[in-house]
């Protein structure tokens, strides 16, 4: 598919949603909000709920700055074999502004101290207890860190929005039927992007990382981890890139879908086997540095979520996090056959929630209390549909192809070879 045919089929490269698929968004979201609701009316659950909502949140929204940071990743050293599947990715960011409303409505709850929101975080329900701490004393105080928050989801939406807009612009004006116009600024939005992308990715990794301090690790204000950002940002990108492909698979039999090829599905597959082994790591770099040190300030993390039922859930997310894509995506036709790599992703993002939940929930309920996880997976539900709703919310806008891209034309021509 060349460029006039691209600029010619240009109306096609919508999300036409079925209403299947709308009303099952929908649903979804009310399943989330009803679960919600009743966790708050569950004696002792209060605090379990917010942190559903707390580790669901960020898990999407890692996901979704996610999709940003590897098309600057791509931008800035002009890398062709992407460019089929840039949008889809770029589309994941639409989530972005519903995740910092989400992050505004946690944080005004703490603070006006609605739904015992307040407890989450014991360092804000009892101040005292690190008084001792001077840098987290100073670090972690309420105000501090909501307007500190804010800001850094203030910062990434606007690095996003020019992100988008060096490319939307141009697809836009082709969209209209101005082709020559689109082009010229495609071509000198890939410029900017070229120049710019390196410094934006330094300000995503420095606002994740406060964010993943102050969200999640802030929840055990004792327990330190100068790799939590490191950490994080390996949950990010082997997610990513499971859902992509997911992604990558659902669309394959649309008009969208003609313009990924073996190539892309190979590719993105090797760079999940990539950060599977990563994130394997960093997470072992994690556990032995504290375990070999022995010190009951920094263990007593780690000693939490090896008793009860955490351990049971840590042992299914080592399977199926590492131990089983790890092996799994080693022959290269699991790349990109439906019926290995789909099961690979679908196991690797189960396996990351799952993770995920195992850093938060400990800290807001004892495991002989937990029980059956009804509240996790209906928060989950609804942030699931809030995310595939703002993905199709951006598709119905704006084409799923960037097609002002002066680098797609050259992939698509070298992908028929």
């Amino acid at each position: 598919m060349d460029a006039q045919t691209l600029y010619r089929e240009r109306q096609d490269f919508h999300l036409a949603p079925s209403s299947t698929l709308r009303g099952g968004l929908i649903f979804c979201i009310v399943i989330g909000v009803v679960t919600f609701i009743a966790g708050m009316f569950v004696a002792d659950a209060p605090t379990r709920t917010w942190g559903s909502f707390i580790f669901n949140l960020f898990f999407f929204f890692s996901i979704a700055l996610g999709g940003s940071a590897f098309a600057g990743m791509q931008d800035v050293i002009d890398a062709k074999w992407g460019r089929p599947i840039m949008r889809l990715h770029e589309s994941f960011a639409s989530f972005l502004p519903v995740a910092t409303a989400m992050f505004a409505l946690l944080f005004a709850c703490i603070a006006l101290k609605i739904g015992h929101a307040n407890d989450v975080y014991v360092w804000i329900k009892d101040p005292d207890m690190l008084k001792e701490l001077w840098g987290k004393r100073d670090w972690l105080r309420p105000g501090f860190m909501m307007t500190r928050d804010l800001g850094c989801m203030a910062i990434i939406l606007g690095c996003v929005y020019w992100q988008m807009k060096q490319k939307l612009t141009g697809d836009m004006a082709i969209m209209g039927g101005n082709e020559s116009q689109g082009r010229e600024l495609g071509r000198q939005g890939q410029l900017r992007l070229r120049f710019f992308s390196a410094p934006v990715l330094v300000v995503y990794a420095i606002c994740f990382s406060c964010l993943a301090f102050d969200i999640t690790m802030s929840l055990a204000p004792k327990w330190n981890s100068t790799l939590w950002g490191g950490w994080s940002f390996a949950v990010m990108m082997q997610s990513l890139m499971a859902a992509l492909l997911l992604f990558m698979y659902a669309l394959k039999n649309t008009h969208i879908g003609q313009l990924i090829k073996r190539q892309q599905f190979h590719d993105v597959g090797k760079l999940m086997h990539g950060f599977t082994i990563f994130f394997a790591y960093v997470t072992y770099a994690h556990i032995i540095t504290y375990w070999y040190g022995n010190v009951p300030e920094e263990t007593e993390y780690f000693l939490r979520r090896i008793h009860g039922p955490w351990l049971v859930v840590l042992y299914i997310a080592l399977f199926l996090v590492f131990l089983f894509p790890l092996f799994a995506l080693l022959p290269k036709v699991s790349k990109w056959t439906v019926g290995l790599t789909v099961p690979i992703c679908g196991s690797i993002l189960v396996a990351q929630w799952l993770v995920a939940l195992v850093v938060v929930i400990p800290q807001t309920i004892e495991g002989a209390n937990w029980g059956v996880p009804w509240i996790e997976v209906g928060v989950f539900l609804g942030f699931l549909g809030l995310f595939l709703s703002s993905i199709v919310w951006f598709g119905k806008r704006y084409p799923m192809v960037s097609l002002a891209d002066p680098l797609l034309a050259e992939a698509l021509a070298e992908g028929q070879h």
